[in-house]
């Protein structure tokens, strides 16, 4: 089968300019999710205060950050692998590991989850690359992913419209497009002049436009949207997910306030203002040991230090501290301050909250990460990697490694028993201990076994 091809429509031959842009149409119909998605990546990055606090310390304690950070690495920090059941799977699953090593796919990944957690939403898209003839996995910027998606089933996409910017010298190499007279979906940034792209996907056609022109419209080449959508950890009934920084950003501002406060006092005490009485005109006066003031004999000066009760601000530093662990499910453990040293068991057991939130992503991530191995598989067959329904009965399985280093030696252990039992095939037992080719594996293990028997 000839592979497929996203071809462009020759140079010199493009159609009207649309008006206004569908890319601005759809970013400003979807404000409100893109201006919280800015929000929480504002956050992510630091910026927790939207104003100056006129003169006063505004003191960052990026809590929102860790959280996120450890989150990501609970879920997919150990690698993730993959087994396909059914009969005559190994071509699918061999293909499956040969599509991540080429892609990078822990780096993609990675970058999918983070987005997914600061966010509230990953996405990846699967292609075949003519240029280079290979499949290709990319993390996909939400902020230019819009969707719709069946009623009766939120799994379903019904279409997709992907919105990113190229160079102005690569629409034109790609394309054939130029910038036009009146700059419809064009920009100058400091880096040289863009052009928002739109990929608009359905199941049965495909278009592109490259600064509101329309260079490319037909069939879909795949038969299918080449999207799979991650949402983290989705309210009741809702397509788009949630971020982990919806409950903790309240609760950090709330602590870079009163920390602030605290350097503000601070700050207070070891350089207090000064109040001159009697005294016309002053010059370069300054506060600290070992200063000497020369002052008239009718003159008058006082510190304005801090008298009365000091306030419980640690007191509410630490109901803080602990709403935040709490409502985020992140304990204070996960930060490497226990008190205490602690067994395995009993670790986990401080770890439980993180552990059981990761479990419930992980829920989703399997679900997302099945149909995107289908859809390698649905494209491979497409472009001749793999025979024509061959994967038709095949079903991918998600192997996920256990979160606590502890619990490697004792799977091993019940790997080897159930298989010493019968219970479990030698293959099976190597699937989920992450063995990526078990049956190469096997090979290896009866010629280790052949050469050790030979007199």
């Amino acid at each position: 089968m000839q592979p497929i091809r996203l071809t462009s429509r020759a140079p010199g031959r493009p159609s009207a300019p649309a008006a206004p842009p569908r890319a601005g149409a759809l970013a400003v119909a979807d404000a409100p999710r893109l201006r919280r998605y800015r929000d929480y990546l504002d956050f992510y990055e630091g910026r927790h205060f939207p104003a100056a606090r006129r003169g006063r310390t505004t003191l960052v304690v990026n809590y929102a950050r860790a959280i996120v950070d450890k989150g990501v690495s609970f879920l997919i920090g150990r690698g993730i692998g993959f087994a396909v059941e059914g009969r005559g799977g190994e071509g699918a699953e061999a293909l499956l590991y040969a599509v991540y090593d080429d892609n990078d796919l822990d780096a993609v990944d990675l970058a999918c989850a983070l987005n997914a957690a600061v966010l509230g939403d990953g996405v990846y898209k699967v292609f075949w690359d003519a240029a280079a003839a290979r499949l290709r996995v990319v993390s996909v910027d939400p902020l230019g992913f819009f969707a719709r998606w069946a009623p009766d089933d939120l799994a379903t996409l019904q279409q997709v419209d992907l919105t990113y910017s190229i160079g102005a010298d690569d629409a034109a190499a790609r394309y054939g497009v130029s910038p036009p007279a009146t700059p419809l979906g064009w920009s100058a940034p400091a880096g040289g002049p863009s052009v928002t792209v739109l990929e608009t996907w359905t199941p049965a056609t495909f278009r592109l436009e490259v600064g509101g022109v329309e260079v490319q419209a037909g069939p879909n080449p795949y038969g299918l949207i080449p999207f799979v959508h991650v949402p983290n950890l989705p309210g009741p009934n809702e397509f788009w997910g949630r971020s982990d920084l919806v409950d903790v950003i309240p609760l950090n501002r709330e602590l870079d306030e009163r920390m602030s406060d605290q350097a503000d006092v601070i700050r207070y005490h070891a350089d207090p203002p000064v109040v001159f009485r009697g005294v016309e005109s002053h010059d370069s006066l300054t506060v600290g040991p070992g200063t000497v003031w020369d002052l008239p004999r009718d003159a008058d000066v006082k510190l304005l230090e801090w008298t009365g009760q000091p306030v419980a601000v640690q007191e509410h530093v630490n109901l803080v501290l602990r709403a935040l662990y709490e409502t985020a499910e992140t304990p204070r453990t996960a930060f490497g301050d226990s008190g205490r040293l602690l067994s395995g068991v009993a670790l986990e057991t401080e770890l439980r909250p993180l552990i059981q939130r990761t479990l419930r992503k992980r829920i989703v991530w399997s679900a997302a990460l099945r149909r995107r191995a289908r859809l390698i598989w649905r494209i491979a067959e497409q472009v001749g990697l793999l025979a024509p329904g061959s994967t038709a009965g095949l079903r991918p399985r998600v192997i996920w490694p256990s979160m606590m280093p502890a619990d490697d030696a004792q799977e091993v252990q019940n790997q080897v028993a159930l298989v010493a039992a019968g219970l479990r095939s030698h293959r099976t037992a190597m699937d989920l201990l992450g063995t990526e080719t078990p049956e190469v594996e096997l090979e290896r293990v009866r010629a280790d076994r052949a050469a050790l028997e030979r007199p």
